[in-house]
């Protein structure tokens, strides 16, 4: 019961990375934004000083800095918010419809490359090299996926 506790913690803490690590994929996809997707570069929209790393999940960087950034005041948009919990929760959810199996774990990343589509479509695609930015970010996935499906695999046997 236990071991089944820790891997449900597991997979909801890898999904929270990928919620934030979703946030900096999607908005990099939108209209307006130049940064490669692969770019370790985030920075304030309106200073331009860099984010640091603890302050790169949106979730912990809205409540730590109540909506501001640290640098120069500036409001902090609540859209990369939402994008982070509609994945985590999305995500945790679907999983743990299905019973941590592997289809469920299939299934929460359809979820999440729909809310990536939906928010591209939405927002407007950016204007140089969307379809290699694209293949990037769904590249960039495939050590989380893998991850995902050895501890549903683990929470199955154990």
């Amino acid at each position: 019961m236990l071991s089944h506790i820790i891997i449900i913690i597991a997979i909801c803490l890898i999904y929270y990375h990928i919620g934030g690590l979703a946030t900096t994929n999607i908005l990099r996809l939108t209209s307006g934004n130049t940064r490669l997707i692969n770019s370790s570069k985030c920075t304030c929209d309106s200073c331009g000083k860099k984010i640091p790393a603890l302050l790169q999940l949106p979730i912990i960087s809205f409540l730590v800095c109540k909506g501001r950034c640290r640098s120069c005041g500036a409001k902090i948009p609540i859209y990369p918010l939402i994008i982070e919990l509609t994945v985590w929760f999305g995500m945790s959810l679907i999983t743990a419809l299905f019973k941590f199996d592997w289809v469920g774990v299939l299934f929460s990343y359809l979820f999440y490359e729909t809310v990536r589509i939906i928010t591209v479509v939405v927002r407007g695609k950016r204007e140089t090299r969307f379809a290699y930015c694209y293949f990037v970010a769904v590249a960039s996935m495939i050590p989380y996926v893998l991850c995902s499906l050895f501890a549903s695999a683990l929470y199955q046997v154990v």
